[in-house]
């Protein structure tokens, strides 16, 4: 095998890795009693949505906002989906599994390893590019719950009440605002069956 081959190769098994996540669902919706939650896939690639959007409004680059967003949660091919309260319980070391994302881009060609460990060193605890891709990842959970409670899932408004204190940017807390204004107006229904 050439070393070309050989790159491309780890490059192939990490894309049908990263597969896994459309099978891998996420834990903490089976407390609440939903038989098929959403996979850790389809979270990935609404936060990575939320996470462009937020980054134009808070003045961050979006695509490398979007990008660190849909790849935030890689490691759980091989960790599963660990829930909040899972984690309280585990000492992770940091909030991405780095060891487990390491072991991850060690066979991608050297230039996506490059570009890969680049864009997992951008959000450190605390700073602002941070705290949007944080912000995407609860918005998204709260746009889920609110979902899962129309669909008549009972407990999610805790979910949703514990998770808005979380926002921490002007955008993030404004969807948050809007979307309980909504609620307690009795008009939610207008934004989630955007279709009719």
């Amino acid at each position: 095998m050439t070393p070309e081959e050989e790159n491309l190769s780890g490059l192939v098994e990490f894309i049908f890795e990263l597969g896994q996540l459309k099978r891998t669902p996420r834990t903490g919706w089976l407390k609440l009693g939903i038989k098929q939650p959403e996979t850790v896939a389809d979270h990935s690639f609404r936060t990575a949505a939320i996470g462009f959007l937020l980054a134009e409004m808070e003045g961050y680059d979006p695509y490398q906002v979007a990008g660190y967003c849909l790849f935030h949660d890689a490691a759980e091919t091989r960790t599963g989906d660990l829930d909040w309260l899972a984690q309280e319980y585990l000492d992770k070391g940091d909030y991405l599994s780095s060891e487990v994302i390491e072991d991850q881009l060690a066979n991608l060609p050297d230039q996506l390893n490059g570009a890969m460990e680049e864009l997992y060193e951008c959000p450190k605890e605390g700073n602002e590019f941070h705290k949007v891709a944080r912000d995407a990842d609860l918005l998204d959970l709260i746009f889920q719950a609110i979902f899962y409670g129309k669909s008549g899932t009972e407990g999610v408004q805790s979910w949703i009440d514990n998770t808005t204190p979380m926002l921490s940017t002007d955008s993030g807390q404004a969807i948050a605002n809007l979307l309980q204004q909504r609620h307690q107006e009795g008009t939610l229904d207008e934004l989630i069956r955007w279709w009719e």
